[in-house]
């Protein structure tokens, strides 16, 4: 076999899982990953552009939308169970294809926010039942190697799909971006329908079964739950602080935001899948947890270098952090899925993943404004400031999972 092609061998098999019910949740993925990326990508600016809200409302709505998607978590949690995951995630891409087309006739602002009210709700249902559908696809590692295949094809699904988006803004015409809207929303009809071949979950949970709050009132699990929303803040440090800190407090050119977050994407598509190894047991993705916070400490302490220096030497700290960041990034999110799998009652997983997704989404909704606050406001001090954090938090997980605040207690990993 040539070369070439035991490489692209190699490389596929970072991305593109070899079960074939795996190779179905995959491919729903990444259509649906790459509409994301088409959307994501020309959202504000068309609604800001072309149809003329302000970047305020436009603001204030997507949090408004994403603040009320958190209050289903929990109950669609509860129906997963119930009812299995499968056909909930089907039927709930497929409503938010159609919804998601409607936004092509927005013209004012009441419309733009039920829309976006409506796509928050369906899109956290949907997300809720697919990792409740990855939790009954196996146990230990297997599950967490199945959510980091995930994870390896959405960063590459995005990734494709702002490409593309490119053409429309290129274009620069309201037509273009209705186009980019309405293909959108097709991603969605067809990541449902790849979807609905996936084998049908059988229900965990008797519908006649009185309706607990077990995850809720489970405080080890709540606990751990408030530890990765802390975790999460790095995802809105990549997103919303990092490009501030460069354009405004560093002297490396504009453009490098885009190189440092390719490294990012680059390694996150390629070594996800590898750095969920050995995460099978809580016990090691508690260690692997603890990993990653004293990773992105190190990250952030590099970001604060990199200001009032030259523009060469900016550049290089800079990737060295994203470097760091993005091995952070890698182990803790499979330390992450590893602790949210294995200290859920396998009874009740879809509720407890319903809980978890609590943790992101409240990264999310608080994290922008906390990381630009440290970042920008305070300059270094918050960045010492954060690294403290997430150095701490690491710590606190490990001990909350382990019951030890330095070694790991022995353990045999789960495959």
């Amino acid at each position: 076999m040539p070369r070439s092609s035991t490489w692209i061998s190699q490389l596929s098999a970072r991305v593109i899982p070899a079960d074939p019910v795996h190779r179905i949740m995959s491919t729903s993925t990444f259509v649906n990953t790459f509409g994301n990326g088409l959307f994501a990508t020309v959202e504000v600016i068309y609604f800001t552009i072309i149809v003329g809200l302000s970047p305020a409302k436009v603001a204030l709505a997507l949090s408004i939308a994403g603040g009320i998607s958190l209050l289903v978590s929990i109950p669609a949690g509860q129906l997963s169970d119930r009812v299995g995951p499968r056909n909930i995630a089907v039927a709930a891409m497929a409503i938010e294809g159609v919804v998601m087309a409607q936004l092509i006739f927005v013209e004012s602002y009441l419309p733009f926010l039920l829309i976006n009210i409506i796509l928050g709700i369906l899109n956290n249902i949907s997300q809720t039942m697919r990792m409740a559908t990855i939790a009954s696809m196996g146990q230990g590692e297997s599950r967490v190697t199945i959510r980091a295949y995930q994870r390896a094809i959405t960063n590459f699904g995005i990734s494709l799909g702002t490409v593309f988006a490119g053409i429309g803004l290129a274009i620069n015409t309201p037509t273009a971006y209705k186009v980019l809207l309405v293909g959108d929303a097709c991603t969605f009809l067809l990541a449902a329908y790849v979807f609905h071949r996936l084998p049908f979950v059988v229900p965990t949970v008797e519908r006649g079964e009185p309706i607990t709050f077990q995850a809720l009132k489970d405080r080890r699990f709540v606990a751990a739950t408030a530890s990765n929303a802390i975790n999460s803040l790095h995802f809105v440090l990549q997103s919303v602080a990092i490009p501030l800190w460069v354009v405004r407090e560093t002297n490396a050119p504009r453009w490098w935001v885009s190189v440092i977050m390719i490294t990012n994407t680059i390694g996150v598509t390629l070594f996800q899948v590898t750095a969920s190894k050995g995460t099978g047991h809580i016990f090691g993705g508690a260690k692997r947890y603890r990993e990653a916070s004293l990773a992105i400490a190190i990250a952030c302490a590099f970001y604060a270098a990199s200001h009032g220096v030259s523009a060469y030497i900016a550049c290089a700290l800079l990737v060295i952090a994203m470097a760091i960041h993005t091995f952070g990034e890698l182990v803790g999110s499979a330390g992450s899925w590893s602790i949210g799998f294995g200290l859920a009652d396998e009874r009740h997983q879809g509720q407890y993943q319903g809980v978890w997704s609590l943790s992101w989404g409240l990264g999310g909704a608080v994290g922008p404004a906390f990381v630009t606050a440290m970042a920008i406001t305070l300059g270094q001090r918050g960045w010492a400031i954060m690294a403290a954090i997430f150095l701490a938090n690491g710590i606190l997980m490990h001990a909350l999972v382990t019951k030890k605040w330095i070694k790991t207690p022995e353990y045999v990993d789960i495959k």
